[in-house]
């Protein structure tokens, strides 16, 4: 294989420019990428790398410590991203499915931890169930009961599972005309069955229709609305399942939301 070299010398500026087999290096003669910048000096704050944009703003600087800024000309973090006016956002990641939902098949949401901002604008990773056991999981997305009444399954249980989740629903669960919206905030384990923590509901249109919650402490916890659909969690079989029943009649497949999941183990 046929190698090419390229030196370019600019004494007045001390930057030597070296390139082989397709590298290119700056203040080093022996390029260890397509582009290998050697800083001059090694104090923290010495520019190994700055772009300006046409009107001669710096917004990308490289450190020789290795810190990244975008929008300042001294970051001093690993990564620091400055706005550089109040008519943007600092950043924008975009849901990882189409639906906003978490319902890609595709996708683990699982593997992902929550991630908060210091009080000093520093990005951290948020306390997670999952670092205590391989086997601790969260499960929070949108679901839909079966329009059958039959049991869909949320998470499995297993031996010494603590489970706690937030339980949302608009105003669909119940009759047309008389939904109710309900929030709870539900703990499970084998020993105390479900409990709930705390509770919130109201009904649509101005029609009133109670809401009853039963099952405390027990493998079957309902919500029991006087008029319409009821809505049931239940462990059962190794399961937390959950399911709509409507005792005058067939009951409808209804959407809710499952917030601040966790399983233990």
């Amino acid at each position: 294989m046929k190698k090419f070299f390229f030196y370019l010398f600019l004494t007045n500026i001390n930057i030597i420019c070296f390139a082989q087999q397709g590298n290119v290096g700056v203040n080093t003669d022996n390029p260890a990428a397509k582009l290998d910048i050697l800083t001059k000096d090694n104090t923290g704050t010495t520019k190994g790398l700055q772009i300006n944009n046409s009107s001669g703003s710096e917004v990308l600087t490289i450190l020789n410590n290795g810190n990244v800024g975008i929008n300042t000309s001294n970051p001093s973090s690993q990564f620091e991203v400055t706005a550089g006016t109040n008519t943007k956002s600092v950043m924008k990641i975009l849901p990882l499915s189409a639906t906003n939902l978490k319902q890609n098949s595709s996708i683990n949401y699982n593997n992902f931890s929550a991630l908060g901002i210091g009080i000093n604008g520093n990005l951290l990773a948020k306390s997670d169930i999952r670092n205590n056991n391989v086997n601790a999981i969260t499960f929070d997305g949108t679901y839909t009961t079966a329009a059958s009444g039959a049991n869909t399954t949320l998470c499995s249980i297993n031996r010494g599972s603590i489970v706690r989740f937030t339980f949302h629903t608009a105003f669909l669960q119940g009759a047309a005309g008389t939904g109710v919206v309900k929030f709870a905030d539900i703990l499970w384990s084998g020993e105390t069955g479900f409990k709930v923590i705390s509770s919130g509901h109201d009904f649509g249109n101005n029609n009133p229709n109670n809401l009853i919650i039963t099952g405390s402490g027990t493998n079957t916890l309902t919500f029991d609305v006087t008029s319409g659909d009821d809505f049931v969690f239940e462990v059962t079989g190794g399961n937390l399942v959950y399911r709509q029943v409507n005792p005058a009649g067939s009951p409808r497949s209804e959407q809710f939301r499952i917030l601040k999941s966790f399983r233990t183990r």
